[in-house]
């Protein structure tokens, strides 16, 4: 009989703790919020900024010889045509520049900087200025 009254202390010290953790996780993961800030707040991306990126890392390949098709990415129109505007995470090129499967350009991913800059301008609306 004593061992039941040791066994019940401890198992409310325990739950005691385990709610006050829920709780403790709960506050912490819901007081975080880390939007970011969205496209259209920031400066407008031209398109000859993009064109340059597209030319210099995707163009060498992607260039018309017909062995990368269907985009020539020295080609404005491709270029356009192989995004969603406003929308970088159904666009063709943004998702092969950042998939793990198999990231393009093969030879080295695309400097942060440069995916960033094409992320913005797809979700500005990929205007070609």
């Amino acid at each position: 009989m004593r061992s039941d009254l040791m066994i019940k202390p401890r198992f409310r010290l325990f739950s005691v703790w385990v709610i006050l953790g829920f709780v403790f996780a709960l506050v912490i993961t819901s007081s975080c919020k880390h939007d970011g800030i969205p496209a259209d707040q920031l400066a407008p991306v031209p398109f000859s900024k993009v064109k340059v990126i597209y030319t210099s890392y995707c163009g060498t390949c992607h260039n018309g010889a017909g062995n990368e098709l269907p985009y020539n990415f020295n080609e404005t129109n491709d270029i356009i045509g192989s995004v969603v505007p406003y929308d970088a995470s159904k666009s063709k090129s943004y998702k092969a520049m950042t998939s793990t499967f198999q990231i393009m350009p093969p030879d080295g991913s695309l400097p942060t900087s440069d995916r960033t800059l094409i992320r913005i301008w797809i979700e500005q609306g990929a205007q070609q200025q």
